[in-house]
């Protein structure tokens, strides 16, 4: 009776030939890398429409703007239907295919965003400029090829037309306020030993002694310090997990560290805090190995002209000790 399941399933075989649906070996399952795929492609051809919009907009021609919005409108409602499709096969999937499936679910979704920032009336040049810088590398580092997004044209022209409306015909660099047209002093650095680790903080005339709070008792520690003229620096410590940026940022950079090895350097403008609101900011994720791999330092500073090079200097001098150190 071996061979009488081969021999049903070759008469099965034979009746689907002729369209009668049989039971026999059931449904095959569909392929996520297939599916995803397949998502991908329909999403192309939407963002291949707004990225030709994109391309072709200019705050002096109307109709390519009106062209642009209406482009845009049209692509955040298809990448919100795709990204809706990617999260139903993250959660049917596993491996590598959800790893995919979720990157490009985010990939779409900062190409959504930067749909949604050219649709506003009046747009903000800034906005635009960050949310396409971060669009144009989501692509870039997407596993799966996407249609290349670029502003640049476009802000081109919008910065032409502020230089314009300008008294004087000079704008002022995006993000910077009036703090950046004070004279920067030298910083003063003195030692400093926090919750787990060594480290140099501002001193000096208009820096005030360094203070600590626990945002999230037991896992998130923070010692602030606070600078003149709205500056300051902050150091975080996560002895739980290791240290993630969390938001949009304009630029991303690996570079040296002196403890660890290497850092991650973020530039960004917004979140959570005030100072980071009216100018850019800039925040050093470090997270190391072995005894401290479950844990990492983040390092933010902003407020004004210096705060690039404060965030460099104490980023840099962060070491762990104690139970933490390397």
């Amino acid at each position: 009776m071996i061979g009488a399941p081969r021999a049903i399933c070759a008469i099965a075989a034979s009746m689907l030939a002729l369209g009668v649906a049989t039971g026999c070996g059931g449904d095959s399952e569909p392929d996520p890398s297939d599916q995803i795929e397949d998502v991908a492609r329909d999403a192309s051809r939407s963002l291949d429409r707004f990225a030709d919009a994109l391309r072709d907009a200019r705050v002096s021609d109307k109709a390519s703007l009106v062209r642009l919005r209406a482009s845009a409108g049209r692509v955040e409602d298809d990448l919100r239907d795709a990204r809706s499709d990617l999260g139903d096969i993250e959660d049917e999937s596993e491996g590598s295919d959800r790893r995919k499936a979720r990157d490009l679910e985010d990939a779409l979704a900062d190409i959504e965003e930067l749909a949604g920032d050219v649709q506003a009336s009046p747009p903000s040049r800034s906005d635009i400029e960050v949310a396409a810088e971060r669009a144009e590398q989501s692509v870039s580092d997407s596993a799966i090829a996407l249609p290349r997004i670029d502003a640049d044209r476009l802000l081109a022209s919008m910065e032409k037309r502020r230089a314009k409306t300008t008294p004087g015909g000079v704008s002022a660099p995006i993000g910077q306020g009036s703090s950046t047209t004070q004279s920067s002093r030298p910083v003063a650095y003195r030692d400093y030993t926090g919750p787990a680790f060594q480290a140099k903080v501002p001193t000096g005339a208009g820096w005030a002694a360094p203070s600590q709070s626990e945002p999230t008792p037991g896992q998130l520690f923070r010692t602030n310090v606070r600078g003149p003229n709205g500056l300051f620096v902050a150091i975080d410590f996560t002895p739980l997990e290791t240290a993630k940026f969390g938001g949009r940022y304009s630029t991303r950079t690996e570079v040296g560290q002196t403890a660890f090895g290497s850092a991650t350097r973020y530039e960004f403008q917004g979140g959570r805090l005030p100072e980071c609101q009216s100018s850019p900011c800039i925040d050093y994720i470090i997270n190391g190995n072995g005894a401290s791999g479950g844990s990492g330092f983040a390092v933010v500073a902003g407020g004004g002209a210096g705060a690039a090079e404060i965030a460099q200097t104490v980023a840099n001098s962060v070491t762990p000790i104690g139970d933490y150190a390397e």
